[in-house]
């Protein structure tokens, strides 16, 4: 038994497989190809990819291959900017709940073929997210096979990247509750019921725009997101691994059994301290952007729940750091991510989450002083944002001067120098 060692993998690799399937051998015969499905590496142990349940997410710990099976991993030989990482990973995210299409999937190998519907297959979910970021990896991400991807000349194929499990370790991690078979199965509720009110909702983007379209239809969707559990979804999780919340319960727990395994943990989890989850940002900010204009029941519940969502992401991340800093201190310095103010990347955060400051940042950029404070514009230094959750959830770090360091103390911010 074997699986795929993501220690060296970074978001954006490509996956490719090639199961024993009659699917995948049907697949690899017609494409005369190697593999037979593709997906993308989205963050720590995560993947997305289009199969038969519709684009969804998966962890990638428990995908257990037998030895018949094979597995690859694909890197652009041009290294991808973080921004460009970042547009990949968004993509790929927002199409989750799109619906899978065989016919699509088919069309591939047609000479001719109509327009393309919205639905989704794997190796077109790969190209595309690629695509949306101006990275064309094949001719047509539309239309293409896995086989096309692992051909590609812009793409190289890492190495070592297989991890030998005993049948017992196998049957450990398929045995462990699932959040992602949770999630899979909500966000499935969630759409099946919401597609009987328009058959035309492909993702819970469009549903949102349904819900804009349509407010006599408000509560019929609350209640469907209600029953869906999709609002405390995050729950089990939780209190399955309530030590990750609390340094006290960590500290508890730290012996010369433990103390390896957790610090893997926490290196992983401040590595990815801003942007992995910076998701729960960038939906809350957009359902308080809607709902200012359209005030919907539904809204107020999804702002409730992504509040507490990133509210949590924060403790997450400080109970690492400061376990770290700790135990490992140089751990602690070298792993933190850290999101240089000004820079691209904190540019496109920073609009997506808070576009005042957005705005303020691009002048103070476009006068021509990009070592200028954020707000004002005066000599400035960095810092890191730790608190941001309650001051400005998704912001990861501010250039300020000394004056606006003092006030946004005042105000509860809590700002750490670079």
């Amino acid at each position: 038994m074997k699986r795929i060692d993501f220690s060296n993998l970074k978001p954006g690799d490509i996956i490719l497989t090639a199961s024993n399937t009659a699917t995948g051998r049907l697949i690899r015969l017609t494409t005369k190809g190697t593999v037979s499905h593709a997906m993308i590496y989205v963050q720590t142990g995560s993947i997305i990819d289009s199969t038969s349940e519709g684009v969804q997410s998966r962890n990638l710990q428990r995908m257990i291959f037998d030895e018949k099976e094979n597995f690859y991993v694909f890197r652009t030989k041009t290294p991808l900017t973080d921004l460009q990482v970042r547009q990949v990973i968004d993509f790929a995210r927002s199409q989750i709940g799109v619906r899978y299409s065989k016919m699509e999937a088919a069309r591939t190998f047609w000479t001719r073929r109509k327009s393309r519907s919205n639905r989704q297959f794997c190796s077109r979910l790969v190209a595309t997210s690629y695509a949306k970021t101006g990275i064309q990896i094949v001719p047509n991400e539309d239309y293409c096979s896995p086989e096309d991807l692992r051909r590609s000349s812009l793409l190289f194929e890492l190495e070592h990247i297989e991890e030998k499990l005993t049948e017992q370790e196998a049957t450990v991690w398929l045995n462990r509750p699932d959040p992602n078979d949770r999630m899979r199965q909500t966000h499935n509720y969630i759409l099946s019921a919401s597609r009987e009110l328009d058959t035309s909702i492909e993702d819970f983007t469009s549903l949102t725009q349904y819900l804009v379209n349509h407010p006599e239809s408000d509560d019929i969707v609350a209640k469907i997101y209600t029953d869906s559990g999709y609002l405390e979804l995050y729950k089990p999780e939780y209190f399955d691994s309530i030590a990750h919340f609390d340094i006290g319960i960590l500290e508890s727990s730290t012996n010369t059994k433990t103390i390896e395994e957790i610090r893997t943990y926490c290196i992983q989890t401040i590595k990815e301290g801003y942007t992995g989850n910076l998701r729960f940002a960038t939906t809350l900010a957009e359902y308080k952007r809607i709902q200012a204009r359209h005030r919907r029941k539904t809204f107020n519940l999804l702002i409730n729940l992504y509040e507490e969502l990133v509210k949590l992401d924060q403790v997450r991340r400080e109970t690492a750091l400061q376990w770290l800093r700790s135990h490992f201190p140089a751990d602690a310095a070298t792993h933190l991510e850290t999101i240089i103010p000004h820079s691209e990347i904190w540019l496109s955060i920073v609009e997506q989450v808070e576009p005042n400051l957005h705005a303020l940042a691009k002048r103070t950029i476009a006068a021509g002083d990009i070592g200028g404070c954020s707000t004002c514009g005066d000599p400035a230094r960095d810092y890191r944002l730790v608190n941001n959750a309650e001051a400005m959830p998704g912001v990861p770090s501010l250039r300020l001067c000394d004056d606006c360091v003092g006030i946004r103390r005042g105000y509860g911010e809590i700002l750490e120098p670079f």
